[in-house]
């Protein structure tokens, strides 16, 4: 029981509760030495008689273990010289006392009291040793206890200090409201604000916003976005508006690293710390010193991983592979994920306190699916950087197209169709010159053909469908998805095999297709 006890209270109560039974005590008390400058100490008083005052208990018997961090014994403590000048003992008619210290790893950590008004001799050496054994034990508990207390004071602070930042990055907001939105009038609503980042709906402008707030505030953010909304584009700008702008800018996957290479890749290792290991090298924290290190998909880190992370951001230095000195870095953390990092503290898969470490704000890029009123300024901007000459044009019927599309890639694949179409299409670009994945969407969320019975074809879009967006969701990762779609990872990859094969044929019809209606055109 005590080993599970984490409220540091009741564990002393459980604690006094056991020496009192195991002593046939009369009262007992628990007292807790602070762990911190200007904390008082902890003080658990337990009775056997209803009603009496539980603050009537001799408090130099209790200061005389913690001064001497010895046992005391006394059979008769009224008679007893070493109490002579204790006011209480005489006060309180003691009779039989006996007090032990607490102790962990060497250190006295506090002490407990028991004793008995009525009877003389009710504690012997006997008493003393089993007491003394249940007091090691105590000890390794109340030290998990203040262990966990400690933690739990410490998120509790860092999400004080979250709130109370944005209560201040609040007040700072509406001091210059009204002067940003005259000068983002002036710049006109499709204007990039920050370098490679396009949108003017109101779920964009407000990310705008945010980095604006949070640039010169210097504090641990963490983005979150489906794959593809451009997440490592907000950690730059947020670096590149900041007072850090003039140093590096580290970005690193961390979920596409080996977990045995991740630690060597971040923090560095020396010579010699594994094979093929010729010459001590820095890690990327090293690299970003002064500047801001991001660190995608930091929620596929694994547990040991998280542990390493936690102490380097909370010592503010790293001790590279094989190393046994540390050295100090300064980098500011900037983290994203398309996982649910509160959902993973939930269920114990991310560590709690490097969720408060590194989770001070919170930036949400919705995907491209909930901003279409962005897709039209989108193909400008990147038909002005892949489409040099101009010379392409999107017809209406093929920009419905692209607008009825769900873009499960989000603005990454929409950027990938842009440059496919600036080297495939000549001038004009229609429906049959896109993707079939896009115009296959486009389709299968049509309404249907009341005449159209063939179930085969709708039911092929739909897998297809289906297997896209599990895909999407878990990042490619074909066993998770086979999980999600209830299928085996082989059932999965003989689908897939299949899909390819007709994708293959749709193209060659497509470029068919595609070469007559040019040839039409040119005509």
């Amino acid at each position: 029981r005590l080993a599970r006890e984490d409220d540091i209270h009741r564990l002393l109560a459980q604690v006094v509760d056991a020496i009192m039974e195991l002593c046939n005590a009369e009262r007992g008390v628990a007292v807790l030495l602070p762990w911190r400058e200007g904390q008082a100490r902890i003080e658990v008083v337990r009775e056997l008689a209803s009603g009496s005052d539980g603050a009537s208990f001799s408090r130099s018997i209790i200061d005389r273990v913690l001064a001497t961090g010895e046992p005391v014994l006394s059979v008769d403590a009224a008679s007893d010289d070493r109490f002579d000048s204790s006011r209480s003992v005489s006060h309180l008619h003691m009779r039989s006392v006996l007090g032990i210290p607490l102790f962990s790893r060497g250190q006295l950590v506090g002490a407990a009291y028991v004793d008995h008004r009525l009877r003389r001799g009710a504690f012997d050496e006997q008493d003393l040793a089993i007491v003394e054994e249940l007091a090691e034990l105590a000890s390794l508990a109340i030290v998990h206890a203040k262990a966990l207390t400690i933690q739990r004071e410490q998120a509790a602070a860092l999400a004080d200090q979250g709130e109370e930042l944005a209560r201040l990055l609040e007040e700072r907001e509406v001091e210059v409201r009204g002067l940003r939105e005259q000068v983002r009038g002036e710049q006109g609503a499709t204007r990039p604000i920050y370098r490679g980042m396009v949108g003017s709906s109101a779920a964009m402008q407000a990310v705008f916003r945010l980095i604006d707030r949070v640039a010169e505030a210097d504090v641990p953010v963490v983005i979150y976005g489906e794959s593809g909304t451009g997440k490592e584009l907000v950690a730059r700008a947020i670096h590149d508006a900041g007072g850090r702008r003039s140093r590096p800018f580290i970005a690193e996957n961390c979920g596409a690293i080996p977990e045995s290479l991740l630690e060597s890749v971040l923090f560095g290792h020396a010579r010699g710390a594994f094979t093929g290991a010729h010459k001590a090298s820095a890690g990327l924290f090293e690299a970003a010193h002064g500047g801001t290190i991001f660190l995608d998909e930091v929620g596929e880190m694994s547990p040991a991983m998280q542990t390493k992370l936690l102490r380097v951001l909370q010592e503010g230095e790293v001790r590279r592979v094989g190393d046994t000195s540390a050295r100090k870095i300064d980098v500011r953390v900037i983290a994203a994920s398309n996982r649910n990092l509160d959902a993973m503290v939930e269920d114990g898969t991310f560590r709690g306190d490097l969720y408060y470490r590194i989770q001070v704000v919170k930036i949400s890029l919705p995907p491209l699916r909930e901003r279409t009123e962005d897709l039209s300024p989108l193909l400008e901007h990147f038909l002005g950087r892949y489409d040099g000459e101009r010379r392409l044009t999107i017809a209406a019927p093929a920009m419905r197209l692209l607008a009825r599309y769900p873009w499960p890639g989000n603005v990454r694949e929409l950027e990938n169709e842009v440059q496919r179409l600036a080297v495939l299409v000549e001038s004009r670009v229609d429906p049959e010159d896109l993707s079939p994945k896009i115009r296959d969407a486009a389709r299968s969320g049509a309404a249907p053909d009341p005449d159209d019975l063939e179930l085969r074809p709708r039911l092929e879009r739909l897998e297809r469908e289906l297997i896209g967006r599990a895909l999407e969701r878990c990042d490619n990762n074909q066993t998770r998805a086979a999980e999600l779609l209830g299928l085996s990872r082989y059932g999965l990859q003989k689908k897939l095999k299949r899909m390819a094969a007709d994708s293959d044929e749709d193209d060659d019809k497509d470029s068919k297709s595609r070469s007559t209606a040019k040839s039409k055109r040119r005509s």
